[in-house]
Protein backbone atom coordinates (compact mmCIF):
# COMPACT_ATOMS: atom_id res chain seq x y z
CA UNK A 1 0.00 0.00 0.00
CA UNK A 2 1.53 3.58 -1.07
CA UNK A 3 1.78 6.15 2.34
CA UNK A 4 2.27 9.83 1.45
CA UNK A 5 5.02 11.50 3.83
CA UNK A 6 1.48 12.41 6.13
CA UNK A 7 0.46 8.55 6.39
CA UNK A 8 3.86 7.39 6.74
CA UNK A 9 4.83 10.11 9.43
CA UNK A 10 1.86 8.83 11.67
CA UNK A 11 3.07 5.11 11.81
CA UNK A 12 6.60 5.18 11.41
CA UNK A 13 7.79 5.37 15.03
CA UNK A 14 5.28 2.96 16.27
CA UNK A 15 7.13 0.03 18.06
CA UNK A 16 4.99 -2.09 16.03
CA UNK A 17 6.75 -5.28 16.97
CA UNK A 18 5.82 -5.13 20.22
CA UNK A 19 2.37 -4.71 19.96
CA UNK A 20 2.39 -8.19 17.80
CA UNK A 21 4.84 -11.17 17.19
CA UNK A 22 4.47 -11.12 13.56
CA UNK A 23 5.81 -7.41 13.36
CA UNK A 24 8.46 -7.90 15.27
CA UNK A 25 12.16 -7.79 13.59
CA UNK A 26 11.10 -7.01 10.59
CA UNK A 27 11.49 -4.28 7.90
CA UNK A 28 7.28 -3.07 7.49
CA UNK A 29 8.23 -0.52 4.51
CA UNK A 30 9.55 0.04 1.49
CA UNK A 31 10.89 3.73 0.57
CA UNK A 32 10.97 5.23 -2.65
CA UNK A 33 11.28 9.04 -2.33
CA UNK A 34 13.46 9.21 -4.60
CA UNK A 35 11.56 7.70 -7.75
CA UNK A 36 8.43 9.45 -6.14
CA UNK A 37 10.34 12.87 -6.77
CA UNK A 38 10.97 11.82 -10.35
CA UNK A 39 7.82 10.86 -11.09
CA UNK A 40 8.48 6.85 -11.55
CA UNK A 41 6.36 6.22 -8.11
CA UNK A 42 3.13 6.64 -6.72
CA UNK A 43 3.96 7.44 -3.31
CA UNK A 44 7.33 8.23 -1.87
CA UNK A 45 6.60 4.94 0.84
CA UNK A 46 4.95 1.83 0.88
CA UNK A 47 4.24 -1.16 2.73
CA UNK A 48 6.53 -4.12 2.41
CA UNK A 49 4.42 -7.01 1.32
CA UNK A 50 4.93 -10.18 2.49
CA UNK A 51 5.89 -13.39 0.54
CA UNK A 52 1.97 -14.30 -0.29
CA UNK A 53 1.62 -10.61 -1.63
CA UNK A 54 -0.80 -9.09 1.48
CA UNK A 55 0.48 -5.84 3.58
CA UNK A 56 2.51 -7.16 6.43
CA UNK A 57 -0.43 -5.07 8.84
CA UNK A 58 -3.00 -7.44 7.69
CA UNK A 59 -3.73 -9.78 10.92
CA UNK A 60 -6.36 -12.26 10.98
CA UNK A 61 -8.03 -10.79 7.88
CA UNK A 62 -7.74 -7.44 9.33
CA UNK A 63 -6.03 -4.39 9.87
CA UNK A 64 -3.61 -4.16 12.29
CA UNK A 65 -3.33 -0.22 11.71
CA UNK A 66 -7.07 -0.03 12.33
CA UNK A 67 -7.17 -1.91 15.26
CA UNK A 68 -4.45 -0.32 17.34
CA UNK A 69 -4.56 3.32 15.94
CA UNK A 70 -8.21 3.53 14.83
CA UNK A 71 -9.22 4.08 11.46
CA UNK A 72 -8.73 7.96 10.75
CA UNK A 73 -4.82 6.61 11.01
CA UNK A 74 -5.21 4.45 8.69
CA UNK A 75 -3.09 4.96 4.72
CA UNK A 76 -5.57 7.13 2.84
CA UNK A 77 -5.64 4.88 0.18
CA UNK A 78 -6.88 2.16 2.70
CA UNK A 79 -9.20 4.74 4.74
CA UNK A 80 -10.90 5.38 1.14
CA UNK A 81 -10.73 1.51 -0.46
CA UNK A 82 -12.81 0.03 -1.78
CA UNK A 83 -14.26 2.80 -3.00
CA UNK A 84 -13.54 4.35 -6.59
CA UNK A 85 -14.11 8.32 -7.59
CA UNK A 86 -13.78 9.48 -11.13
CA UNK A 87 -14.16 13.22 -11.83
CA UNK A 88 -15.68 14.04 -15.15
CA UNK A 89 -16.94 17.30 -17.09
CA UNK A 90 -20.62 16.75 -15.88
CA UNK A 91 -19.92 14.69 -12.39
CA UNK A 92 -18.01 12.22 -10.36
CA UNK A 93 -18.76 8.29 -10.67
CA UNK A 94 -18.83 5.65 -8.17
CA UNK A 95 -16.99 2.18 -8.25
CA UNK A 96 -16.14 -0.35 -6.03
CA UNK A 97 -12.38 -2.21 -6.30
CA UNK A 98 -13.21 -6.48 -6.71
CA UNK A 99 -10.27 -6.97 -4.68
CA UNK A 100 -12.98 -6.23 -1.60
CA UNK A 101 -14.35 -9.72 -1.02
CA UNK A 102 -17.43 -7.39 0.05
CA UNK A 103 -17.62 -5.77 -3.51
CA UNK A 104 -16.95 -9.33 -5.00
CA UNK A 105 -19.45 -11.11 -3.11
CA UNK A 106 -22.28 -8.26 -3.56
CA UNK A 107 -22.36 -8.15 0.45
CA UNK A 108 -23.20 -4.94 2.32
CA UNK A 109 -25.63 -1.34 1.71
CA UNK A 110 -26.32 -0.22 -1.75
CA UNK A 111 -23.85 2.25 -2.90
CA UNK A 112 -27.37 4.47 -3.30
CA UNK A 113 -27.88 4.04 0.27
CA UNK A 114 -24.51 5.20 1.12
CA UNK A 115 -24.59 9.22 0.04
CA UNK A 116 -23.22 11.02 2.81
CA UNK A 117 -20.90 8.55 3.85
CA UNK A 118 -19.22 8.25 0.34
CA UNK A 119 -19.10 11.86 0.28
CA UNK A 120 -17.08 12.14 3.20
CA UNK A 121 -14.93 9.36 1.61
CA UNK A 122 -14.51 11.78 -1.43
CA UNK A 123 -13.53 14.62 0.38
CA UNK A 124 -10.80 12.03 1.97
CA UNK A 125 -9.76 11.02 -1.03
CA UNK A 126 -9.57 14.83 -2.35
CA UNK A 127 -7.51 15.22 0.62
CA UNK A 128 -5.22 12.34 0.44
CA UNK A 129 -4.60 13.22 -3.54
CA UNK A 130 -3.88 16.68 -2.00
CA UNK A 131 -1.26 15.39 0.26
CA UNK A 132 0.79 13.55 -2.27
CA UNK A 133 0.55 16.04 -5.04
CA UNK A 134 1.97 18.39 -2.22
CA UNK A 135 4.60 15.72 -1.92
CA UNK A 136 6.32 15.91 -4.54
CA UNK A 137 7.96 19.13 -6.29
CA UNK A 138 5.51 18.60 -9.49
CA UNK A 139 7.50 21.95 -11.01
CA UNK A 140 11.03 21.44 -10.56
CA UNK A 141 10.84 17.92 -10.99
CA UNK A 142 8.38 17.21 -14.18
CA UNK A 143 7.85 20.98 -15.74
CA UNK A 144 4.55 21.18 -14.87
CA UNK A 145 2.50 24.04 -15.44
CA UNK A 146 0.69 26.08 -12.63
CA UNK A 147 -2.58 26.70 -14.70
CA UNK A 148 -5.33 24.14 -13.51
CA UNK A 149 -4.59 20.95 -15.40
CA UNK A 150 -7.66 20.50 -18.15
CA UNK A 151 -10.30 17.46 -17.07
CA UNK A 152 -8.56 14.17 -18.51
CA UNK A 153 -11.88 13.63 -20.04
CA UNK A 154 -12.64 16.90 -21.90
CA UNK A 155 -11.51 14.21 -24.66
CA UNK A 156 -12.23 10.86 -24.81
CA UNK A 157 -10.35 7.88 -27.32
CA UNK A 158 -11.65 5.02 -28.08
CA UNK A 159 -9.08 4.45 -30.45
CA UNK A 160 -6.43 5.47 -32.56
CA UNK A 161 -7.85 8.21 -34.69
CA UNK A 162 -10.87 8.18 -33.03
CA UNK A 163 -11.84 10.72 -30.20
CA UNK A 164 -15.10 12.46 -29.17
CA UNK A 165 -15.74 15.73 -26.46
CA UNK A 166 -16.76 14.05 -23.10
CA UNK A 167 -20.73 15.35 -24.20
CA UNK A 168 -20.68 13.37 -27.22
CA UNK A 169 -19.32 10.31 -25.21
CA UNK A 170 -22.28 10.25 -22.62
CA UNK A 171 -24.17 8.96 -25.57
CA UNK A 172 -22.02 5.89 -25.90
CA UNK A 173 -22.42 5.67 -22.03
CA UNK A 174 -25.86 5.89 -21.74
CA UNK A 175 -25.94 3.21 -24.26
CA UNK A 176 -24.02 0.97 -23.13
CA UNK A 177 -24.76 0.83 -19.32
CA UNK A 178 -28.95 0.93 -20.49
CA UNK A 179 -27.49 -2.16 -22.02
CA UNK A 180 -25.89 -3.85 -20.08
CA UNK A 181 -28.77 -3.16 -16.93
CA UNK A 182 -31.20 -4.53 -19.11
CA UNK A 183 -29.51 -7.58 -19.81
CA UNK A 184 -28.86 -7.88 -15.81
CA UNK A 185 -32.73 -7.45 -15.37
CA UNK A 186 -33.68 -10.33 -18.05
CA UNK A 187 -30.80 -12.22 -17.14
CA UNK A 188 -29.38 -12.69 -20.42
CA UNK A 189 -26.59 -15.45 -20.60
CA UNK A 190 -23.26 -13.28 -19.80
CA UNK A 191 -21.09 -14.61 -23.10
CA UNK A 192 -23.66 -12.84 -25.24
CA UNK A 193 -23.96 -10.05 -23.18
CA UNK A 194 -20.36 -9.87 -23.40
CA UNK A 195 -19.98 -10.06 -27.34
CA UNK A 196 -23.06 -8.15 -27.98
CA UNK A 197 -21.33 -5.03 -25.85
CA UNK A 198 -18.02 -5.49 -27.75
CA UNK A 199 -20.37 -4.81 -30.50
CA UNK A 200 -21.37 -1.33 -29.37
CA UNK A 201 -18.06 -0.55 -28.58
CA UNK A 202 -16.72 -0.96 -31.84
CA UNK A 203 -19.86 0.60 -33.30
CA UNK A 204 -19.39 3.75 -31.54
CA UNK A 205 -15.31 3.83 -32.57
CA UNK A 206 -16.24 3.59 -35.98
CA UNK A 207 -18.76 6.27 -35.40
CA UNK A 208 -16.59 8.30 -33.66
CA UNK A 209 -13.60 7.80 -36.75
CA UNK A 210 -16.26 8.59 -39.22
CA UNK A 211 -17.01 11.92 -37.59
CA UNK A 212 -20.69 10.91 -37.02
CA UNK A 213 -22.45 11.75 -33.45
CA UNK A 214 -22.53 8.84 -31.18
CA UNK A 215 -26.14 9.54 -30.84
CA UNK A 216 -27.24 7.35 -33.44
CA UNK A 217 -26.37 4.14 -31.16
CA UNK A 218 -29.87 4.93 -29.28
CA UNK A 219 -31.50 2.66 -31.78
CA UNK A 220 -28.40 0.25 -32.50
CA UNK A 221 -28.97 -3.49 -31.50
CA UNK A 222 -25.95 -5.73 -32.31
CA UNK A 223 -27.18 -8.48 -34.25
CA UNK A 224 -24.25 -11.32 -33.07
CA UNK A 225 -24.33 -13.88 -30.32
CA UNK A 226 -21.64 -16.31 -29.01
CA UNK A 227 -22.87 -19.17 -30.55
CA UNK A 228 -20.99 -21.78 -32.64
CA UNK A 229 -17.42 -23.25 -31.83
CA UNK A 230 -14.68 -20.92 -31.04
CA UNK A 231 -11.45 -21.61 -32.85
CA UNK A 232 -8.41 -19.65 -31.35
CA UNK A 233 -5.48 -19.25 -32.62
CA UNK A 234 -2.14 -20.07 -30.99
CA UNK A 235 -1.51 -15.99 -30.87
CA UNK A 236 -5.19 -15.98 -29.23
CA UNK A 237 -4.00 -17.98 -25.98
CA UNK A 238 -0.84 -16.96 -25.93
CA UNK A 239 -2.31 -13.31 -25.76
CA UNK A 240 -4.47 -14.53 -22.90
CA UNK A 241 -1.51 -16.66 -21.43
CA UNK A 242 0.53 -13.24 -21.09
CA UNK A 243 -2.18 -11.36 -19.40
CA UNK A 244 -2.99 -14.45 -17.16
CA UNK A 245 0.83 -14.07 -16.02
CA UNK A 246 0.99 -10.71 -15.63
CA UNK A 247 -2.46 -10.57 -13.64
CA UNK A 248 -2.23 -13.75 -11.69
CA UNK A 249 1.55 -15.44 -11.74
CA UNK A 250 3.92 -12.70 -11.61
CA UNK A 251 2.32 -11.43 -8.72
CA UNK A 252 2.91 -14.12 -7.03
CA UNK A 253 6.91 -13.35 -8.26
CA UNK A 254 6.95 -9.66 -7.58
CA UNK A 255 5.87 -10.16 -4.02
CA UNK A 256 9.27 -12.26 -3.25
CA UNK A 257 11.64 -9.71 -4.70
CA UNK A 258 11.45 -6.24 -3.36
CA UNK A 259 13.08 -4.41 -6.36
CA UNK A 260 10.09 -5.48 -8.65
CA UNK A 261 8.09 -3.18 -6.99
CA UNK A 262 7.30 0.58 -8.23
CA UNK A 263 9.63 0.65 -11.59
CA UNK A 264 6.77 1.87 -13.38
CA UNK A 265 7.50 4.98 -16.27
CA UNK A 266 11.42 3.54 -16.21
CA UNK A 267 13.15 2.11 -18.74
CA UNK A 268 15.99 -0.89 -18.64
CA UNK A 269 18.59 1.41 -16.27
CA UNK A 270 21.88 -0.73 -16.07
CA UNK A 271 20.89 -1.36 -12.32
CA UNK A 272 17.20 -2.45 -13.46
CA UNK A 273 19.12 -4.96 -15.71
CA UNK A 274 21.31 -6.21 -12.95
CA UNK A 275 18.85 -6.71 -10.89
CA UNK A 276 16.32 -8.41 -13.26
CA UNK A 277 18.73 -10.42 -14.71
CA UNK A 278 20.08 -11.41 -10.79
CA UNK A 279 16.11 -12.72 -10.83
CA UNK A 280 16.09 -14.01 -13.88
CA UNK A 281 15.86 -17.73 -13.25
CA UNK A 282 12.66 -17.54 -11.48
CA UNK A 283 11.12 -14.29 -13.75
CA UNK A 284 12.12 -16.73 -16.35
CA UNK A 285 10.88 -20.33 -16.03
CA UNK A 286 7.72 -18.76 -14.54
CA UNK A 287 6.89 -16.71 -17.88
CA UNK A 288 8.48 -18.97 -20.11
CA UNK A 289 5.89 -21.76 -18.42
CA UNK A 290 2.86 -19.85 -18.46
CA UNK A 291 3.05 -17.84 -21.80
CA UNK A 292 5.11 -20.55 -24.04
CA UNK A 293 3.64 -23.64 -22.59
CA UNK A 294 0.82 -22.56 -21.21
CA UNK A 295 1.39 -23.97 -17.51
CA UNK A 296 1.21 -21.55 -15.05
CA UNK A 297 1.98 -21.91 -11.79
CA UNK A 298 0.66 -20.23 -8.20
CA UNK A 299 1.59 -20.73 -4.82
CA UNK A 300 -0.91 -21.95 -2.64
CA UNK A 301 -2.86 -22.49 -5.79
CA UNK A 302 -1.47 -24.89 -7.22
CA UNK A 303 -0.76 -25.56 -11.46
CA UNK A 304 -2.61 -24.91 -14.23
CA UNK A 305 -2.77 -26.06 -17.67
CA UNK A 306 -4.14 -23.41 -19.43
CA UNK A 307 -4.98 -24.64 -22.72
CA UNK A 308 -6.68 -27.85 -20.86
CA UNK A 309 -8.56 -25.90 -19.01
CA UNK A 310 -9.87 -23.60 -21.77
CA UNK A 311 -11.37 -27.05 -23.62
CA UNK A 312 -12.18 -28.45 -20.53
CA UNK A 313 -16.10 -29.18 -20.56
CA UNK A 314 -18.55 -27.35 -17.77
CA UNK A 315 -21.76 -27.01 -17.16
CA UNK A 316 -23.31 -24.04 -18.05
CA UNK A 317 -23.12 -20.78 -16.34
CA UNK A 318 -25.16 -20.71 -12.52
CA UNK A 319 -27.65 -17.85 -12.14
CA UNK A 320 -25.77 -16.69 -9.51
CA UNK A 321 -22.11 -16.76 -11.62
CA UNK A 322 -23.85 -15.21 -14.49
CA UNK A 323 -24.85 -12.04 -12.56
CA UNK A 324 -22.00 -11.82 -10.73
CA UNK A 325 -20.16 -11.63 -14.01
CA UNK A 326 -22.79 -9.15 -15.46
CA UNK A 327 -22.51 -7.00 -12.07
CA UNK A 328 -19.09 -6.54 -12.36
CA UNK A 329 -18.83 -5.58 -16.19
CA UNK A 330 -21.59 -3.18 -15.04
CA UNK A 331 -19.36 -1.64 -12.14
CA UNK A 332 -16.37 -1.31 -14.39
CA UNK A 333 -18.66 0.41 -17.25
CA UNK A 334 -20.42 2.63 -15.14
CA UNK A 335 -17.63 3.76 -13.05
CA UNK A 336 -15.83 4.68 -15.68
CA UNK A 337 -12.70 3.33 -14.47
CA UNK A 338 -12.10 0.93 -17.46
CA UNK A 339 -10.20 3.57 -19.25
CA UNK A 340 -8.28 6.77 -19.03
CA UNK A 341 -6.35 7.72 -15.53
CA UNK A 342 -7.65 4.97 -13.90
CA UNK A 343 -6.49 2.72 -16.58
CA UNK A 344 -3.13 3.45 -17.46
CA UNK A 345 -4.60 5.81 -20.33
CA UNK A 346 -6.19 3.31 -21.96
CA UNK A 347 -8.38 4.23 -25.44
CA UNK A 348 -12.09 2.92 -24.80
CA UNK A 349 -11.41 0.46 -26.92
CA UNK A 350 -8.17 -1.11 -24.73
CA UNK A 351 -9.90 -0.56 -21.66
CA UNK A 352 -12.84 -2.72 -22.87
CA UNK A 353 -10.71 -5.26 -24.30
CA UNK A 354 -8.73 -5.78 -21.13
CA UNK A 355 -12.17 -6.29 -19.23
CA UNK A 356 -12.53 -9.40 -21.53
CA UNK A 357 -9.28 -10.61 -20.74
CA UNK A 358 -9.72 -10.05 -17.17
CA UNK A 359 -13.01 -12.33 -17.59
CA UNK A 360 -11.37 -14.52 -19.76
CA UNK A 361 -8.43 -15.32 -17.18
CA UNK A 362 -11.17 -15.56 -14.29
CA UNK A 363 -13.01 -18.26 -15.93
CA UNK A 364 -9.74 -20.36 -16.63
CA UNK A 365 -8.53 -19.91 -13.48
CA UNK A 366 -12.16 -21.54 -12.17
CA UNK A 367 -12.21 -24.12 -14.81
CA UNK A 368 -8.55 -25.02 -13.84
CA UNK A 369 -9.74 -25.57 -10.16
CA UNK A 370 -12.44 -27.50 -11.29
CA UNK A 371 -10.42 -30.14 -13.37
CA UNK A 372 -8.40 -30.57 -10.22
CA UNK A 373 -11.59 -31.82 -8.66
CA UNK A 374 -12.47 -33.40 -11.93
CA UNK A 375 -16.10 -31.55 -11.80
CA UNK A 376 -17.80 -30.08 -14.44
CA UNK A 377 -19.13 -26.90 -12.83
CA UNK A 378 -17.72 -23.92 -11.96
CA UNK A 379 -17.87 -22.52 -8.20
CA UNK A 380 -18.29 -19.10 -7.54
CA UNK A 381 -15.79 -19.40 -4.78
CA UNK A 382 -12.88 -20.16 -7.28
CA UNK A 383 -14.52 -16.87 -8.96
CA UNK A 384 -14.66 -14.58 -5.89
CA UNK A 385 -10.59 -15.90 -5.79
CA UNK A 386 -9.89 -14.93 -9.15
CA UNK A 387 -11.38 -11.62 -9.55
CA UNK A 388 -10.13 -10.79 -5.78
CA UNK A 389 -6.63 -11.35 -7.41
CA UNK A 390 -7.46 -10.09 -10.80
CA UNK A 391 -8.59 -6.72 -9.50
CA UNK A 392 -5.44 -6.16 -6.97
CA UNK A 393 -3.47 -6.15 -10.13
CA UNK A 394 -6.18 -4.08 -12.84
CA UNK A 395 -5.39 -1.61 -10.19
CA UNK A 396 -1.79 -1.89 -10.06
CA UNK A 397 -1.27 -1.83 -13.69
CA UNK A 398 0.39 1.35 -14.03
CA UNK A 399 3.11 0.08 -11.60
CA UNK A 400 4.57 -2.24 -14.82
CA UNK A 401 7.67 -1.49 -17.05
CA UNK A 402 6.68 0.80 -19.84
CA UNK A 403 7.69 -1.85 -22.27
CA UNK A 404 5.22 -3.95 -20.81
CA UNK A 405 2.32 -1.84 -20.74
CA UNK A 406 3.00 -0.78 -23.95
CA UNK A 407 2.85 -4.29 -25.42
CA UNK A 408 -0.22 -4.76 -23.32
CA UNK A 409 -1.34 -1.87 -24.94
CA UNK A 410 -0.88 -2.88 -28.36
CA UNK A 411 -2.75 -6.18 -27.56
CA UNK A 412 -5.86 -4.49 -26.41
CA UNK A 413 -6.00 -2.49 -29.12
CA UNK A 414 -6.57 -5.03 -31.56
CA UNK A 415 -10.73 -5.29 -31.98
CA UNK A 416 -11.94 -8.61 -30.91
CA UNK A 417 -9.18 -9.60 -29.56
CA UNK A 418 -10.27 -11.83 -27.67
CA UNK A 419 -13.48 -13.25 -29.54
CA UNK A 420 -12.42 -16.53 -30.56
CA UNK A 421 -11.49 -17.42 -26.90
CA UNK A 422 -14.52 -16.17 -25.58
CA UNK A 423 -16.73 -18.18 -28.33
CA UNK A 424 -14.02 -21.61 -27.06
CA UNK A 425 -15.20 -20.61 -23.39
CA UNK A 426 -19.06 -20.54 -24.69
CA UNK A 427 -18.77 -23.51 -26.49
CA UNK A 428 -17.36 -25.48 -23.86
CA UNK A 429 -20.05 -24.06 -21.28
CA UNK A 430 -23.69 -25.63 -22.69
Amino acid sequence: MGLSEADYSRVKDVDWGSLHPDLANKELFIHRQEQFKQGLAQYPHFTKPRKDGTCPFLIDGLCFIHGHMGEEQKPGTCQIFPYSYVETPTGIYMGLAYNSMASVRNIGELLTDQEEKLKGYFRKTVHHLNARAADRPTDIATGASAEAPANPFDEVDFATGASVPWKEFLYFDTRLTGFLKQAMDEKRNFFDVLVQAEEIVLRATRLAREGKSLAELADYQPDVTASGAGSPSGTDVSIIAMIYYLYLVYPTVRSSYEELWQIQGQSFSPRSIMMIAKKFGHLASTGMSTILFKKAEIPQIGANDLSKSLNHKIEPLSPEINELFCRWLYVKIFGKTYFGPAAAGYSVVSGFNSLVACFVCAMLFAKGEARKRGDKELRIADLYEAYWRLDREFLTVTQILPQVSAALSIAYSIPRMARRVVLALASNAR
